[in-house]
């Protein structure tokens, strides 16, 4: 009796086992997309067919075309459901694979799309659905917020698995000036290997390889500014733990690097104007450089808008050089010699003001000797 009753309960397992194996597999996945007009996805026919040797992973090839661009927000969308609009049962920008994901913005920055995925060109596209993680991958091209390097130094960095381009591993850069020159201070470990150096690339894109099932870069180059890939790669060897700024620049796409030492002091190529005015750049294009007009001289014209603030005026100072610091605030460069315009070195919140009723052109000039500022309204 007792065998009887266990090999019934055995059979009853397997039995349940099966029917929740057939339940998941007999799950289907649909596409619901602007290209059929948003159609409830099981009526539309855009199901998802099971891929080949992934348990679970499902796939549909979709052309997106002229004729099929959402009439009123433009481009293209699309979510993978199960074959309803209910909300347990759609999966889009949360999703994706690549984050941030793609979405379309209105010109005031309203997002729309109902959180789903946003293709702006017409394109082939090939979508995969895991659903064993609720995943979306597609092999749309999709381009990094900001260039990062990325090569085999992440695992001597602590930063994860090499020639990861990811943000936690790679090394990202930013451009706070807005000039088009992206920069960023990493350190990195000495170099024990009996290469070259760490291998090291700036990658612009990636795009999702639909074939091995991992994202592979796209457009990226090596420091020269040639492309890269291949093998193709730069190499960078410090001999010592180092700090190096990166700095790439979009337009000719060369990456440039220099060691930076913490308090070191650097002098800026020629005397500038900065304070809040300008966002206290003293580099980039929003810094104000003087230009030698004399034996001991510098001048330039500043305009401001009206002030229109609560307080003195704009705040304004002239500096001279920068200097590297590394605390508990970051790596960065900031001012280090610095003047108000009665020659007193600056620090500590010492400013000059200048404060115009209306927008006004001011002539500055700084004498090299006295560190004096003199100015005059500009014709």
């Amino acid at each position: 009796m007792g065998r009887k009753l266990l090999r019934i309960f055995g059979l009853a397992v397997v039995l349940c086992m099966l029917l929740g194996s057939s339940t998941l597999l007999s799950q289907s996945y649909y596409l619901g997309t602007s290209a059929n007009g948003y159609q409830v996805p099981r009526d539309g026919g855009l199901k998802l067919e099971p891929v080949p040797g992934k348990e679970n992973w499902y796939a549909i090839t979709i052309d997106f075309n002229e004729d099929n661009r959402d009439p009123m927000y433009d481009g293209h969308y699309y979510k993978v459901t199960d074959g309803t609009w209910n909300a347990d049962g759609c999966w889009g920008v949360d999703n994706y694979a690549f984050q941030p994901a793609p979405v379309k913005k209105l010109k005031d920055g309203t997002v729309v799309g109902l959180g789903s995925i946003y293709i702006q060109e017409n394109c082939k596209l090939q979508i995969l659905f895991d659903a064993n993680t609720k995943t979306i991958y597609d092999d749309y091209l999709q381009r990094f917020p900001t260039p990062r390097i990325y090569g085999d130094f992440n695992e001597a960095m602590g930063r994860g698995a090499n020639w990861s381009m990811i943000d936690e591993s790679a090394l990202v850069l930013t451009d706070p000036n807005a000039d088009g020159v992206f920069n960023g201070f990493y350190k990195l470990p000495a170099y024990t290997g009996s290469g070259d150096g760490y291998m090291m690339v700036t990658v612009l894109s990636t795009r999702f390889n639909t074939q091995y099932y991992f994202f592979g870069a796209v457009e990226q180059y090596k420091f020269d500014g040639t492309p890269a890939g291949m093998g193709m790669a730069s190499y960078l060897k410090p001999l010592t733990d180092t700090i190096y700024e990166f700095q790439y620049d979009g337009s000719t796409h060369v990456t440039t690097f220099a060691e930076c030492v913490t308090d070191q002091v650097v002098q800026l190529p020629s005397p500038v104007v900065y304070g809040d005015f300008n966002g206290w750049n003293i580099e980039g294009p929003r810094a104000v450089v003087l230009a030698k007009d004399g034996e001991n001289t510098y001048s330039t014209v500043l305009k401001l808008p009206a002030y229109t603030g609560e307080g003195s005026g704009y705040m304004v100072l002239v500096c001279l050089s920068k200097k590297f610091y590394n605390d508990q605030w970051g790596m960065r460069w900031g001012a280090e010699e610095q003047y108000i315009f009665d020659g007193t070195r600056a620090g500590m919140g010492q400013v000059s003001y200048l404060k115009p009723a209306a927008e006004t052109s001011y002539k500055l000039t700084y004498n090299s000797l006295t560190h004096v500022t003199t100015l005059e309204e500009a014709k």
